[in-house]
């Protein structure tokens, strides 16, 4: 019985107020439907209702050759709008040349959220989001050409909870995931189905109030989750860089592959924008999109 998840959301009611949780190979088949470019606002009906996604396409897109394809999810009580602005990879879509989505959650009581897991008795939610997502990577290459073999997911807080939840479930579609303030449901981390590598990057703050670094009922500590996704990615050397307030922590594989990251940001709290702590002239936006990219379907791209 999912029980966790129940009690992570009741924790978040008390606190929205105070912190929102605010194929394997290319396309052969080309669309042609001479495709607009920039934001645009698009839907898509799933088992009976609407669900909406905020869609950037690129000025560099033809139709001519595939392009990635990052998936960006807001948090508990958030909106696809205010992440977009709060998180906005548009700059970063045009520049590496990827498509970019922020899809809206459905509502939990008055708040929208995120579903990583299954439907299925005692879980709070009923959104089937993980087949939203589906038939979303499933239907939008008739409409766009992407590169179905880079797929990647990232989130913010329980977005965060939901990319671990597509990389366990969706494993033939997500390439590589990121997660911002955000850890994975004990469900998520009892129930992976991912059997391949899966290359993650975790952003964390140590003094996050609301998805605590060190866990919660319901929420697996971030020593946890690198320990899951370091063993799943056969990554056993680690390597540590220290910056002023910031510890990098990568694990790589035999090859020497970087296959999971984790920036732990001394005193960071729970926000997505973590550039006032990095030493680095990267923000929180390129430090995923430098991790994720190195990825396609098939592992470390050469």
């Amino acid at each position: 019985m999912f029980i966790n998840f129940k009690l992570f959301f009741k924790t978040c009611l008390f606190t929205v107020f105070l912190s929102a949780c605010n194929s394997n190979e290319k396309n052969s088949v080309v669309p042609n439907l001479g495709i607009r470019k920039g934001l645009l606002n698009r839907s898509l009906l799933y088992q009976n209702q609407i669900r909406e996604y905020i869609l950037y396409i690129p000025q560099s897109y033809s139709e001519d050759t595939p392009l990635p394809l990052m998936l960006n999810f807001h948090g508990f009580g958030g909106t696809a709008q205010r992440h977009l602005r709060n998180a906005d990879m548009r700059k970063l879509s045009e520049s590496e040349g990827f498509i970019l989505i922020y899809p809206q959650g459905t509502l939990l009581g008055n708040y929208p959220h995120w579903n990583p897991s299954s439907i299925e008795e005692g879980n709070k939610s009923s959104a089937d989001d993980l087949g939203f997502i589906d038939k979303l990577l499933t239907t939008l290459p008739e409409k766009i050409n992407i590169d179905t073999s880079r797929i990647y997911a990232c989130g913010y807080s329980n977005g965060g909870f939901f990319s671990y939840g597509l990389a366990c479930n969706l494993t033939t579609q997500i390439a590589a995931i990121g997660s911002v303030a955000g850890t994975m449901i004990i469900d998520t981390y009892e129930n992976c189905q991912a059997t391949v590598p899966k290359p993650m990057i975790n952003i964390h703050g140590v003094n996050d109030p609301i998805v605590p670094y060190e866990g919660a009922p319901g929420l697996v500590s971030i020593n946890n989750v690198l320990n899951f996704w370091s063993e799943l990615n056969f990554a056993e050397n680690l390597e540590i860089n220290f910056f002023e307030g910031v510890e990098n922590y990568v694990y790589r594989d035999s090859l020497e592959n970087p296959m999971v990251s984790h920036f732990k940001i001394i005193n960071g709290g729970h926000t997505w924008d973590y550039n006032s702590f990095l030493s680095s002239n990267m923000s929180t936006n390129e430090l995923i999109w430098e991790f994720v990219s190195k990825f396609d379907i098939n592992g470390y791209i050469d």
